[in-house]
């Protein structure tokens, strides 16, 4: 699925790529099954969070790479979102991308994304996700996705990073509280 929103019909090219793997920020209640499974929606989180947003100041490109829980995650999966990226960078100059995904194996997938991507330092990425389905009252998606485009606008080309919990951290620095399940710079 691709969707675009294009604020300035003279410029074809999105501001920012958003790419889509899955996790809980798609997630949506269950249609199709009983009980307390998870099913992903039909739109992305990014792309509903965005088309309704009164006041943004850029375009951007939603494409969904897969819809999966990130403990689902496979290495071919992990192929396709590199794929991706290296079309859209060789399409342009610099750019902006934006993985959202499922927070249990979203620093693996990035630091995969580093590795792959470290010939071509002409743009910055940033994962996202959230710990409640975008859907939720009180979920944190509305906000990491914001904070994850301003990342984009402010981060260096080259820059791999994950924007969870209000902070921004490179992928090769992250890691994960065990107790807090907050994403947050390795002590090392």
């Amino acid at each position: 699925m691709t969707s675009t929103n294009n604020f300035d019909d003279n410029d074809n090219e999105p501001d920012v790529h958003i790419l889509t793997m899955g996790g809980t920020i798609d997630k949506d209640y269950p249609r199709l099954t009983a009980g307390y499974a998870f099913e992903f929606g039909d739109i992305p989180a990014a792309k509903h969070i965005l088309d309704n947003h009164p006041n943004l100041g850029i375009t951007y490109q939603v494409m969904s790479v897969c819809k999966k829980d990130s403990q689902e995650i496979t290495h071919e999966d992990r192929e396709l979102l590199a794929n991706a990226m290296k079309k859209i960078v060789i399409q342009r100059q610099s750019t902006r991308i934006i993985v959202t995904h499922g927070t249990d194996t979203m620093i693996d997938t990035a630091k995969y994304i580093q590795h792959e991507l470290a010939e071509k330092p002409q743009c910055v990425i940033v994962f996202t996700g959230a710990t409640k389905p975008a859907m939720f009252i009180d979920s944190d998606a509305a906000f990491n996705i914001g904070a994850a485009i301003a990342a984009t606008s402010i981060g260096s080309l080259g820059d791999v990073l994950i924007c969870m919990n209000g902070n921004c951290i490179s992928a090769s620095s992250c890691t994960r509280d065990e107790e807090t399940g907050l994403f947050i710079k390795n002590k090392i």
